[in-house]
């Protein structure tokens, strides 16, 4: 952990002004918990373990949270809260409590669930609670995860704090894969239309 005041995602929702917003995480969380807990965050880059979809989750939540809380003037100007922060760092990979299967001694993708975008996953997860995300979210959540999305466009303000929050997770892992080197990017895809 980065030495945060936090010491799980129940304390950190407990923080969200929205009544609303709280309500349905609360919500959320009291059904997926478990799923956050048996889960890894990747079956082949970082926090491969069970439960490291838990602990990658609050990581990137407590980077979030300090990076806005170091610019938040400069947040402040550009119509970002700390609601969104704690959404947005939650929600950047709440597509894989369902992605991988449980094989016992390894985690394999899963491959039966429905092939869709991460983003619209997320996005149908969270309609289910009644969480509906604004365009600054959207952004957030569609290139949280800077050259390793699918999706090109211009990264907000609020995705830029969700992306440098992930990496700092990623980097800060006492147990990095061999393979995974954080500074590298994958090569950029060009999509064009005719």
């Amino acid at each position: 952990m980065n030495g945060c005041e936090f010491v799980d995602i129940l304390t950190i929702f407990k923080k969200v002004e929205n009544d609303g917003l709280r309500t349905s995480l609360l919500n959320l969380w009291k059904d997926k918990e478990e799923n956050f807990r048996g889960m890894p965050a990747s079956i082949k880059y970082h926090h491969t373990q069970r439960g490291g979809l838990y602990t990658h989750t609050l990581e990137v939540m407590e980077h979030g949270i300090a990076l806005f809380n170091t610019f938040n003037e400069s947040a402040k100007n550009v119509d970002i809260s700390l609601d969104d922060v704690i959404l947005t760092t939650f929600a950047h990979d709440l597509d894989k409590i369902n992605k991988y299967v449980d094989h016992g001694n390894r985690f394999l993708w899963n491959y039966g669930r429905i092939d869709v975008n991460d983003t619209a996953d997320v996005v149908n997860i969270l309609s289910r609670y009644g969480i509906y995300l604004n365009d600054i979210q959207l952004n957030a959540l569609t290139f949280s995860h800077g050259g390793w999305s699918v999706d090109r466009g211009k990264m907000k303000p609020l995705a830029t704090i969700v992306h440098c929050a992930d990496i700092l997770s990623l980097t800060f892992e006492n147990k990095v894969e061999q393979n995974f080197r954080p500074h590298v990017l994958p090569p950029q895809k060009m999509k064009f239309s005719i």
